[in-house]
């Protein structure tokens, strides 16, 4: 039998501003919030203008999908901060 062996991982995302990161921050907050899953566990911190998320997981499975997940959300609420242009093409 195979058994599975913990995983972790920390991820920095560098944004151009502080007001960036921040705003991520609380965006990511509320999923950080949600109780452990008995899989994985997710932490944010911020430094500047960066974040750090923290995920420390049963095994490489439940590490990829917390951070798969984690990481899709992060890119959504960055690019929700981005001023829309239009498309003159």
């Amino acid at each position: 039998m195979v058994r599975a062996r913990r995983a972790s991982a920390v991820i920095r995302f560098e944004f151009d501003s502080v007001r960036e990161a921040e705003a991520v921050r609380q965006a990511l907050a509320p999923e950080e919030a949600l109780p452990a899953s008995t899989r994985s566990r997710a932490r944010i911190s911020r430094r500047e203008n960066a974040l750090f998320l923290q995920v420390d997981a049963e095994d490489t499975a439940a590490l990829r999908a917390a951070l798969n997940s984690f990481i899709r959300w992060a890119i959504v609420a960055r690019d929700m901060l981005e001023p829309r242009r239009k498309d003159n093409g």
